[in-house]
């Protein structure tokens, strides 16, 4: 009987369905009414970005992944959608095309702060300083611009100790 019920709704009622068992954290009924919403309509670009985002949560990174590649076929200048499947690819291992969908988003959206800081975290891995700093350094900027003052004192806070291990200072990283 409930398929019956969905089969009458339309993508987007479905997918509002999907938003409201969200906020209420019930991962299943999310799930479910996403899924739903892009069998009526595959193009429904934030079911599928919201799919993944739930998948995400449910540390379902595969599956996450594969739904946001489906957001970026609909929408490829989203930088919010290269910054999630950075995330995803970044834990499913997928180093380089995290640091491919990080420098997109940036692209995109150059005042990106979480992506600059999160690209900055990425190099750091590999032990890159120059450019560690360098976004270390344009993720303070954005967040302190923004007032967003416990990112932007963590990148304070990260800039100084990377300047020591690496040996570099702020000046020497301004550009790449």
């Amino acid at each position: 009987m409930a398929s019956e019920l969905s089969s009458t709704k339309s993508a987007e009622e479905l997918f509002q369905e999907g938003l409201a068992a969200g906020r209420l954290s019930d991962h299943a009924a999310a799930l479910e009414a996403y899924k739903q919403a892009i069998k009526i309509d595959p193009d429904h670009f934030m079911a599928q970005f919201n799919l993944g985002i739930r998948y995400g949560k449910l540390r379902m990174n595969l599956d996450a992944a594969k739904c946001f590649r489906e957001a970026l076929r609909l929408k490829p200048e989203s930088p919010m959608v290269h910054y999630s499947l950075a995330v995803v690819c970044n834990l499913i291992g997928e180093t380089d095309g995290a640091f491919d969908h990080y420098r997109e988003a940036i692209r995109i959206n150059p005042e990106f702060g979480k992506a600059h800081s999160n690209l900055a975290m990425l190099y750091y891995s590999i032990k890159r300083g120059k450019e560690t700093i360098h976004h270390l350094l344009l993720a303070r900027e954005l967040f302190q611009k923004t007032g967003d003052e416990f990112m932007a004192k963590n990148a304070i806070d990260l800039l100084q100790e990377c300047c020591r291990e690496f040996n570099l200072t702020e000046d020497e990283c301004r550009t790449l």
